[in-house]
């Protein structure tokens, strides 16, 4: 049997395995990433699924933090063909009476328009970001990209002043207790909440507080140029560009082993490619180690950690529109930025009704009343669409096990459910009427794991966002590091620190814990 020889290969080409790869090449290393299906890209995926020359984003759209990254610099991706641009304004949250709070870049702004709820809630909005907008700037960004801190250290380090100890304090809290603190007017916590729905965190888990506080002073949506592919594009460019080799249409059946060591990978064709270094996987755990590896050479407290890594939080419910003109939202009338902000998001006019609704979706009930986010982003990026025309997407937040079929509910469900989301969002912005959509596609949360398997039970983030699997216990205690149990496999995806979502710090990450055990020419900062 043939077998051909690399220094690494990574498995799988989402962009965490692309980020990953690239800096391995350039710091001179034979670098492989084997990906199964017959794209790139995993989650930054754009697709023509309704009509010719309408590009849609099948799931990420906005990359918040890749063009401040040192990703976008190190890899230089704008040489790559990967550019950003930078919507006025973020998010505009839309009330059941049609009125609005539409955020600003600008913190003075968006100050000023929660000042018309209430001149409290903008005066603590205001101090909160003169108390924490710095620190979070100087810290965040330097804490996504490297290794989590202990808990210890981590505590060690807010202690040592009055505004850390007080995120202590908040970082035991659930969301909806830190905004009852902070803010008193009820749309102003409602229009905060919706940030982290977003993040599938839910509005009543303990111990997510302070991730609330960092939510409310995010102020940026930066979109990709020609859609999220363009993203995954520019990665493989900068790896092929230092000697790299990306593989599409093959997947990795086995993860060879030598004793406790990983020494190369058998391809589904049969065919195997052995490492000189190490493998890398960016495929979720329970496939990397269960199947891949195999149980029986793992060690069982190991073993049983990845069986229990859970995906149990809200999926969504999406449909993805070909338009003839944009929505004019009948809440303009009060916030005319409204209709021009990145997304807009109704989620119901109390916290209590998103809690509700998140319980609903924990009960294996689609929402019956508004969990919805929309975004065209052909507003800012008319590349993505015919001259004059529009691409949307409609997020409702919904379950992936419908009660009592589980996921084959969706089946029966989903036609009915896609005309009761799209009235709803219709009931906002009421020119949308049946003629001005051109094609429609509909996708449920069982279409996301068909599109992605990484994706377990829909949950888009690779594994709950929740206080055991965050920073140090993300994916597993003591296995935060990339490193796993066995020599020369290490991990890299959405599943690690800092998370699901596209920013490519895990695989920034991994590249630079591998650096320094094969004692590679680490050329990054």
């Amino acid at each position: 049997m043939h077998t051909v020889s690399y220094d690494f290969i990574v498995i799988g080409a989402g962009h965490n395995g692309l980020a990953c790869a690239a800096y391995l090449a350039k710091a001179g290393a034979k670098v492989l990433v084997a990906e199964r299906s017959a794209r790139v890209g995993g989650g930054c995926h754009t697709e023509e699924v309704t009509l010719p020359g309408f590009k849609h984003n099948i799931c990420s759209v906005v990359h918040t933090h890749i063009p401040t990254s040192p990703v976008y610099r190190d890899l230089e991706l704008e040489h790559h063909g990967v550019r950003y641009v930078y919507p006025e304004h973020p998010r505009g949250t839309i009330f059941p009476d049609h009125k609005t709070i539409v955020m600003h870049r600008e913190p003075e702004r968006t100050a000023a328009e929660l000042g018309r709820f209430s001149a409290r809630d903008a005066r603590t909005f205001t101090q909160l970001v003169n108390d924490y907008g710095e620190f979070f700037e100087a810290t965040y960004l330097p804490l996504m990209y490297s290794p989590p801190l202990p808990p210890s250290a981590q505590t060690a380090e807010l202690e040592k002043s009055e505004e850390g100890r007080t995120l202590l304090q908040w970082q035991v809290s659930t969301p909806v207790q830190l905004l009852n603190e902070l803010f008193e007017s009820e749309e102003v916590k409602v229009h905060f909440l919706n940030r982290l729905t977003v993040l599938n965190i839910a509005p009543d888990q303990h111990g997510l507080g302070w991730i609330c506080l960092f939510r409310i002073l995010l102020a940026e949506a930066p979109i990709c140029v020609g859609g999220s592919g363009q993203l995954a594009a520019g990665l493989r460019s900068a790896l092929e560009a230092n000697g790299g080799a990306v593989q599409t249409g093959l997947g990795v059946r086995q993860i060879l082993t030598r004793g406790n060591r990983a020494v190369g990978v058998e391809f589904e064709d049969g065919t195997r490619a052995e490492t000189a270094k190490a493998v890398i996987t960016n495929v979720e755990p329970k496939k990397s180690f269960l199947q891949m590896v195999g149980e029986e050479s793992l060690p069982d407290t190991f073993a049983t950690r990845v069986k229990n890594y859970h995906s149990r939080g809200r999926s969504l419910f999406a449909l993805h529109l070909a338009l003839s003109e944009p929505p004019r939202y009948r809440a303009a009338a009060d916030n005319s930025s409204v209709d021009i902000s990145f997304s807009q998001e109704m989620f119901g006019g109390s916290v209590e009704e998103q809690v509700r609704a998140y319980h609903d979706i924990a009960m294996g009930s689609p929402p019956r009343r508004a969990m919805l986010q929309v975004t065209l982003p052909t507003i800012f990026d008319p590349s993505q669409a015919p001259d004059g025309k529009h691409t949307a997407v409609i997020w409702q937040y919904a379950p992936y096990n419908v009660s009592p079929r589980g996921p084959e509910g969706w089946r029966d469900l989903r036609v009915e459910y896609a005309s009761y989301v799209l009235d709803l969002w219709r009931s906002y912005a009421p020119n949308i009427t049946q003629d001005k959509i051109l094609a429609m596609t509909i996708q449920d949360p069982t279409d996301t794991v068909q599109i992605n398997d990484n994706f377990i039970n829909g949950v888009e983030v690779v594994g709950d966002l929740s206080p055991d699997q965050m920073g140090f216990f993300r994916p597993f205690a003591n296995w935060s590091n990339y490193r796993s149990p066995l020599d020369g496999l290490y991990m890299c995806g959405g599943y690690c620190h800092p998370g699901g979502g596209v920013h490519a710090g895990a695989g920034h990450n991994a590249a630079t814990v591998i650096a320094e055990d094969f004692a590679l020419n680490k050329w990054w900062g």
